[in-house]
């Protein structure tokens, strides 16, 4: 991967001797050119005469330098950082800069509309990359005040983190915009954004007032919704004030959709940029894209207090940032909005994508010692996110809500605009709770992996005669002891009628191999014996037999939404351990997914049932179970209520499983608007024709005659997409080469990516794999960190579960691969590892 990689020693050492004061920053933007004109000026201290440091400053060139008045000598300027001597206890810092604009979503990003040509901008700063757009100490705790000037296009929007304060025109053309300096900040949550935006305005009025806006392109903006996003940001705010016990500690509130963004979303304080797609809707937005645009709104929130206010010393607590987040945004959601289900959602997404990564061969605790900011780059995931904020579930339950709320709101007091380690937080939550927390942060914080939580019944006379909890150890990492202790409730559900209901629930301590749930004793057998009943703990569960045969046929009458979740869940990984097989879930979904109505839960189980097919079904079964499946999905389709976002949902997953004549006809139909309430729209067309290129039912030709009449940027990428799914070798190749040319954006390489290995070209895969391994080192080494781990990701060829395909795996990772950077090397065993899982499976049907 390309691009400085800071360590934590030099971060550390830097930290220890300086301390920042101002950055006062000017940024010179011309349409058209490849760079920008950056210049900082650095107030900063030093504890010891004559020291020497750096600044991160990698540019295109650098223009001048001076420290302290004196010219820096800049000849052997190494593309990176700009050394600085024999410092004096105050500094002052001027470097002048070419920086380069950004095609990958990283740093300052210039990005053009194709409906019409018009440019916009935007920087994204996490982890360490700030760096690209000023020259900076780009570390989480090296704070510093921050004053940006900008000239921009006279017709140009500009936004950053403080109000604008004045715009003068310089003349016809340019307009020089000046912003409000800032509070003490973090370089990685500085913006600036710019462009011809379309913009909203309104004003939160609680503990202050707090002017809001919403910004996105032009060309979206007849598809902004600002009333719910307005709604939503206000109720946030509210809930958040209350809870916190503290007033939004900016002064404005922006909310910036922006085009060609690796992140769902970045919390840069007062100027949060989204990922467009998931904050503007040009098609159907279901309720579950409108919950999850909710819960990305909160989570981005709830950063202003925990992350901006209060700020991480160093990427070792990423997870407690991005853990509180997810916590908070689901807590908000759930208790101040419309939506609800929040923690149906989190135990049907959150935790899944926990659960999975807890299981890889890369798992690792929640706390962990980041070396450098490659390594943090690459833990923006499962655990660091949804398995952290389990953990913070379990730690509010432990101490008790009121505790933990006040813990948080001492913390903010104590510790505004400065830096914390987890430590000041345990602190604080101690001395509200009066508990020890050492003990619960070394179990569930110091060790990986997950556990398995199995029943052990014995029945006398129509009754337990007893109920046992046997705790498995983690079966990741290798070896593994580890038994934790669990808060957990085990219900008894009954089938009555129609539907399955809870009987009795008793909470329980379970800790060690073997726990005796007591209170259980002597009660009559039931239909379905639920270990983590309200899914209070962290841990896999497993089902007796009798129970296991309950949800086989009924698991879709159980009323409640948060119980079918867990069902579902651990159906799902029972699966994946192969416990049970494919065509086992299959039938279980078969019959239960009709009835789901939890549109979260119901999207979520049809994106699983693709999967089953195609990665966990053995080639003999292969083509009779995707028949079977997408006959199961056209009559929940026929069947839903017209318009509903089940009929969209089981007519996408549809469209994936389609196999027989008959089915590929029925795509075709429905392409041409054959069903009543099913809207063709933009997104939904993409959709269709991707899967008859797929097949071979839809040309080249035709694919440029559907981007003729969707020009926009994502119908850019979903025709890409489809192109790369077209079922010839000689189109293969050509994609090939459009994927590993260095110059392609990310987002680009991404859609090709998606729609080069699928399913029903395994074929055609099998030509690709010898060159995906000779690619590897080559397209890591020589592109930004995001355009290298998606070729690392998507272009492994994860549908050959062979054992041709994990022998190359292996020779790679034993060969070339061994002296691999650490990144690139998690991500090959991650998809090894997937590879196996999927081979074991197989072998079960």
């Amino acid at each position: 991967m390309s691009g400085l990689n800071i360590s934590s020693h030099e971060a550390s050492e830097r930290s220890a001797h300086i301390r920042v004061e101002s950055y006062a920053v000017t940024l010179n933007i011309v349409p058209g050119l490849t760079t920008f004109y950056s210049k900082s000026v650095v107030r900063f201290t030093c504890n010891e005469v004559g020291y020497s440091t750096f600044i991160d400053a990698p540019a295109h060139s650098i223009i001048s330098a001076t420290l302290n008045g004196s010219p820096i000598d800049t000849y052997h300027y190494d593309g990176e950082s700009v050394f600085l001597p024999n410092l004096a206890l105050e500094n002052e810092l001027v470097i002048e800069m070419n920086a380069i604009f950004s095609k990958n979503g990283e740093g300052l990003q210039y990005s053009v509309d194709p409906l019409d040509n018009q440019i916009y901008l935007y920087t994204q700063g996490a982890p360490a990359l700030m760096r690209h757009v000023f020259a900076c100490f780009d570390q989480p705790d090296l704070k510093a005040t921050f004053t940006l000037q900008a000239i921009v296009p006279t017709q140009w929007e500009a936004i950053s983190n403080g109000p604008l304060v004045s715009r003068e025109e310089i003349d016809e053309f340019y307009s020089l915009c000046t912003f409000a300096p800032t509070v003490r900040l973090a370089t990685y949550i500085t913006a600036f954004i710019a462009g011809p935006y379309h913009h909203l305005h309104d004003l939160y009025v609680g503990e202050k007032s707090i002017p809001l806006g919403i910004y996105c392109r032009k060309s979206l903006a007849q598809q902004l919704d600002p009333d719910e996003i307005f709604t939503i940001t206000k109720q946030g705010f509210a809930f958040f004030e209350k809870v916190f016990g503290l007033a939004y500690p900016f002064d404005k509130y922006d909310q910036i959709a922006v085009v060609d963004f690796n992140w769902g979303a970045m919390e840069n304080v007062g100027a949060v940029t989204f990922k467009e797609e998931k904050f503007v809707f040009r098609s159907k937005a279901t309720e579950q894209m409108r919950k999850n645009r909710a819960m990305t709104i909160t989570h981005e929130m709830s950063h202003m207090w925990f992350g901006n206010l209060v700020t991480m010393k160093w990427w070792n607590d990423l997870w407690l940032n991005e853990s509180f987040a997810e916590w908070a945004g689901y807590l908000a959601v759930d208790e101040c909005t419309d939506f609800k289900g929040s923690w149906t959602s989190f135990n049907s997404k959150e935790k899944t994508w926990a659960y999975r990564q807890d299981q890889l061969v890369s798992t690792h605790p929640i706390v962990v010692s980041v070396k450098d900011i490659e390594e943090a780059n690459t833990n923006f995931d499962g655990i660091t996110y949804a398995k952290g904020a389990s953990a913070l579930q379990q730690l509010v339950s432990h101490v008790g809500r009121e505790n933990f709320i006040q813990g948080l709101r001492n913390y903010f007091a104590k510790h505004a605009f400065s830096n914390t380690t987890l430590a000041d937080l345990l602190h604080e939550l101690e001395v509200t709770s009066g508990r020890d927390l050492s003990s619960w942060a070394k179990t569930w914080l110091q060790t990986a992996g997950v556990n398995t939580l199995r029943p052990a019944i014995t029945i006398e006379n129509g009754v337990y005669a007893s109920i046992s909890i046997i705790q498995e150890p983690p079966t990741m990492p290798v070896g593994s002891t580890e038994l934790r202790p669990h808060r957990l409730a085990v219900g008894l559900y009954d089938l009555i009628g129609d539907e399955i209901r809870l009987r009795k629930s008793v909470e329980l301590d379970v800790a060690g191999p073997l726990t005796h749930v007591i209170d259980l004793a002597c009660e009559e057998i039931a239909d379905l014996v639920l270990i983590n009943d309200r899914d209070l703990t962290y841990a896999k569960i497993r089902f007796d037999e009798d129970s296991l045969s309950t949800l086989k046929l009924h698991l879709g009458k159980i009323s409640d939404s948060l119980t079918r979740a867990l069902c579902w869940g651990a159906a799902w990984d029972m699966v994946r351990d192969a416990e049970i097989s494919s065509r086992e879930f299959i039938e279980i979904a078969s019959s239960g997914l009709p009835a789901e109505d939890d549109i979260t839960v119901f999207s979520i189980i049809t994106d699983q049932l693709v999967a089953a097919v195609d990665l966990f079904t053995p080639a003999k079964d292969r083509t009779e179970l995707r028949t079977n499946v997408a006959k199961v999905l056209e009559s929940i389709m026929d069947e839903s209520l017209a318009g509903g976002d089940r009929q969209l949902q089981s007519a996408k997953a549809f469209a994936s499983l389609a196999t027989s004549a008959e089915q590929e006809n029925r795509l075709s139909n429905l392409l041409q608007g054959g069903l009543d309430g099913l809207v063709i729209d933009a997104d939904l067309r993409w959709h269709f024709v991707q899967a008859l290129a797929e097949r071979g039912l839809y040309s080249r030709e035709q694919l440029d005659s559907e981007l003729k009449l969707d020009p926009s940027t994502l119908g850019q990428l979903a025709h890409s997409l489809a192109v790369a799914a077209i079922p010839t070798t000689s189109s293969k190749e050509e994609v090939w080469k459009l994927i590993t040319n260095q110059k392609l954006p990310t987002d680009s390489r991404k859609a090709m990516m998606r729609g080069f290995h699928l399913p029903t070209q395994r074929d055609l895969s099998e030509d690709f794999v010898d060159l995906y391994f000779t690619q590897l080192l080559i397209m890591w080494g020589g592109n930004s960190f995001q355009s290298a781990t998606s070729f690392a990701e998507l272009a492994f060829p994860r549908f050959l579960t062979s054992e041709s395909t994990l022998i190359k795996a292996n020779q790679w990772l034993e060969g070339e691969g061994s002296q691999a950077p650490s990144g690139l090397r998690r991500l090959v065993l991650e998809a090894r590892d997937s590879l196996e899982r999927a081979m074991r499976a197989q072998k079960l049907s």
